[in-house]
C-alpha cells in the first residue's frame, strides 16, 4: 500500500519507519491536546489560517461584518457577502493560502465581505432569527452597499449559512444581484440522517434549549463522527500512514482544527430552525416565518447558482436537487461535484474546480444586476 507522501504503509512499512511514524503521531496527539478546544486569532495565525487580508467594517453584539482586500484587478461584478453556518466557524471558507475560497475569490477581482457570528453567550439565548437575519445581516448588507456606491450585493451561503441566505433574498430580494448557494438546504422533507435524529416522535429541540440556553458545542461535536462513523476511524490511520509528510500534516491539521472549534448554536435559533425546517419543512411549503413576515422563495428573482456535493451525507443530493423546483421565479444553475460536505471546498482537485467554476459563473451571471 502506497501512502500519499510516497512511503510504503500497512505491512510493508519497515520496522524504523513505523517508530519514525508511531512517534510523530504521538507528537501530534500531544500537540492537539495541547491547543484548547476554541482557537484563538493567535492560533490561527500560528496555524497560517484564515489568513487572507481583512479588516472589521462592522460590529454587532457578537458579530462582526469582515471586509477582505482585493487581491487582484478589480472586476465588474458585484461585491460577495459570504454567510455561514452558526455550527462551526467560518474559517472553512479562508482555511490556508493556496486552500481559501476567499482568496480564489479575491486574486480574480471580487471583493468579499463575511459576517462571522462569533461566539454567543448567555445572551444570545432568547433572540429569534430574525435580529440575526433583520438585523444584524441586513445592516452589514446596508453598509456593503454603501461602502461600495449603493451597488446590489451577491449572496454566498455555505450549509446552513446558504438557508439563511435564501431567507434573505427572499425577504428582501431589491439588495441582491445573485445568490450561491453551497451544500444548502432548503428543502428538509428527506434530510438523509438529520431527517431521522430530529424526527418530532424521538426529538424535541425544546428540552435542549429550556435546559442548556444555547446548544453547547459539545453536544454539537459529539454528534459529528456518528453520522460517518467509519470514515472518523479510517481518518486517523491515514493520518498515521502519512503522518511523514509535511504538507499532508499540516493540511489534516488545519482541517482538524475547524472542524472541533465548534460554537454554541443560540437557543431559539435552533428551536425555531430544528421545528421549522427539519421537523415541519416549513422553508419548503412557504409558510416559514422571520419577524412576522412568511418567507416566500419564489420572491428570488436573482441568477441562482446552486453547488452541492454527490456524496454529502449532510445535504443529500436529493435534497439539493429540489432547490430549482422551489426558486420557481429564479434562473438557477445546478452544479453537482464529486466530492462531499467539506471536501467540495477543501479537496484537491475539487476545489480548484469549484473556484474557477464558481468565478465564471458570477462574472458571467451577475454583473448585468449589480446597479
Amino acid at each position: 500500500m502506497t501512502t500519499k507522501s510516497g512511503a510504503v504503509g500497512g505491512k510493508g512499512a519497515s520496522a524504523a519507519e513505523l517508530v519514525a511514524r508511531s512517534q510523530a503521531f504521538m507528537e501530534y496527539l500531544q500537540d492537539v491536546s495541547a491547543r484548547g478546544e476554541r482557537a484563538s486569532e493567535e492560533q490561527l495565525e500560528g496555524l497560517g489560517m484564515a489568513r487572507t487580508p481583512h479588516e472589521v467594517l462592522y460590529e454587532e453584539g457578537s458579530c462582526r461584518l469582515l471586509s477582505y482586500d482585493v487581491l487582484g484587478p478589480r472586476n465588474d461584478a458585484p461585491p460577495i457577502f459570504m454567510v455561514y453556518s452558526f455550527i462551526n466557524r467560518w474559517y472553512i471558507l479562508d482555511l490556508q493560502p493556496g486552500h481559501s475560497f476567499i482568496e480564489a475569490l479575491s486574486r480574480a477581482g471580487h471583493k468579499v465581505y463575511l459576517i462571522d457570528w462569533g461566539i454567543p453567550g448567555p445572551e444570545n439565548d432568547d433572540l429569534a432569527l430574525d435580529y440575526y437575519l433583520e438585523t444584524v445581516a441586513l445592516r452589514a448588507v446596508k453598509r456593503i452597499r454603501r461602502a461600495e456606491g449603493g451597488r446590489k450585493v451577491t449572496l454566498f451561503g455555505y450549509c446552513i449559512g446558504g438557508t439563511l441566505t435564501a431567507m434573505m433574498a427572499a425577504l428582501h430580494p431589491e439588495h441582491y444581484a445573485g445568490l450561491v448557494l453551497l451544500t444548502a438546504p432548503l428543502s428538509f422533507e428527506d434530510a438523509g440522517i438529520l431527517s431521522l435524529w430530529t424526527n418530532p416522535k424521538f426529538f424535541d429541540p425544546e428540552k435542549i434549549t429550556s435546559t442548556f440556553g444555547s446548544v453547547p458545542e459539545k453536544i454539537l461535536h459529539s454528534s459529528f463522527p456518528y453520522m460517518k462513523p467509519k470514515e472518523h476511524l479510517s481518518r486517523n490511520r491515514t493520518l498515521f500512514e502519512n503522518i511523514l509528510d509535511e504538507q499532508y500534516v499540516k493540511n489534516f491539521r488545519s482541517i482538524e482544527r475547524w472542524s472541533t472549534d465548534n460554537v454554541p448554536f443560540p437557543g431559539r435559533v435552533y428551536s425555531d430552525f430544528v421545528k421549522g425546517c427539519y421537523q415541519e419543512d416549513r422553508l419548503a411549503r412557504g409558510s416559514f416565518r422571520v419577524g412576522g413576515e412568511t418567507v416566500d422563495l419564489g420572491r428570488i428573482r436573482c441568477p441562482v447558482l446552486n453547488i452541492y456535493a454527490k456524496n454529502d451525507h449532510i445535504v443529500p443530493c436529493s435534497t439539493a436537487e429540489r432547490t430549482a423546483q422551489l426558486l420557481t421565479a429564479a434562473r438557477t444553475t445546478n452544479h453537482p461535484y464529486d466530492a462531499s460536505h467539506i471536501t467540495v471546498t477543501v479537496a484537491h482537485p475539487i476545489r480548484e474546480r469549484v473556484w474557477g467554476d464558481t468565478i465564471a459563473w458570477l462574472e458571467a451571471n451577475t454583473a448585468r444586476a449589480a446597479n
